[in-house]
């Protein structure tokens, strides 16, 4: 996927993982422990950094993405740990044929799904996460609130910025509205010198709604379904959640 095989390295820099990961562990934790979580897949893992968590508890972790260059990244920072995370390069599309299940649960977390062209890929995707999961098993996926953004056409996300080599860089997020698609941008300023420079990246998002997201799920089989407005475990509100999580299950027979 060029506009992540773009970034590369700067997509770490651009995250405030630590903060993350600790917003997110409480709700991952009690998941984890209540459905015997041991096997797991993290679709679209990215840099890795929820695989590597997921590993720290003792579970084995296979990370999946369509990113080499992410991937590559990923490899690193495991290697830090020296844990034994299996990585794979694939598309969703490729998904059944890359990745041999079952596994106790696929998350994919982060915005990713929207990457899909749009509800015929999304239903397949569903498909085939249900297929590799056990009976039992999990399905959790987190996006932005699109029912809530189409409507307040909310453009802009929060700066990030980061030091490197003594030259600060900022990274500037923001959304176009483009019919039944947004387009997501990046702007990376990076100071040289006494100025500035700047790179752009942009990709296309099918800003996917809870009723297709809903649909989809039953379509494939998975039953009972919620949806968190946020990883506190609030219930989704279509107006005001900033993102949906969806908590799926299979059934187990």
């Amino acid at each position: 996927m060029s506009f992540y095989d773009d970034l590369g390295e700067k997509y770490d820099n651009m995250i405030r993982w630590k903060a993350r990961l600790v917003r997110e562990t409480p709700f991952l934790q009690r998941l984890f422990s209540e459905h015997r979580i041991k096997r797991v897949l993290d679709l679209a893992c990215g840099t890795g950094h929820h695989a590597l968590m997921f590993r720290k508890w003792g579970c084995e972790v296979v990370g999946y993405d369509a990113s080499k260059a992410l991937l590559d990244v990923a490899r690193e920072n495991a290697q830090e740990d020296d844990n034994g995370i299996q990585f794979v390069e694939g598309l969703f599309s490729e998904l059944g044929d890359k990745v041999e299940g079952p596994f106790d649960a696929v998350l994919s977390l982060g915005n990713s799904i929207p990457h899909l062209a749009g509800v015929e890929e999304l239903r397949e995707l569903f498909a085939d996460v249900h297929s590799i999961l056990r009976p039992g098993g999990v399905f959790v996926f987190q996006n932005r609130n699109y029912d809530r953004l189409l409507k307040t056409r909310e453009r802009f996300l929060l700066p990030t910025t980061h030091r490197s080599h003594g030259s600060e860089q900022l990274y500037f997020r923001f959304n176009d509205f483009e019919g039944d698609k947004v387009r997501f941008n990046i702007v990376h300023f990076r100071q040289v010198n006494e100025g500035w420079v700047h790179d752009v990246y942009s990709t296309e998002l099918s800003p996917f709604l809870h009723y297709q997201l809903n649909m989809e799920l039953k379509a494939a089989n998975f039953a009972p379904n919620d949806f968190y407005g946020d990883f506190s475990g609030t219930p989704f509100d279509a107006e005001t959640s900033p993102d949906i999580v969806g908590l799926a299950r299979r059934s187990q027979s």
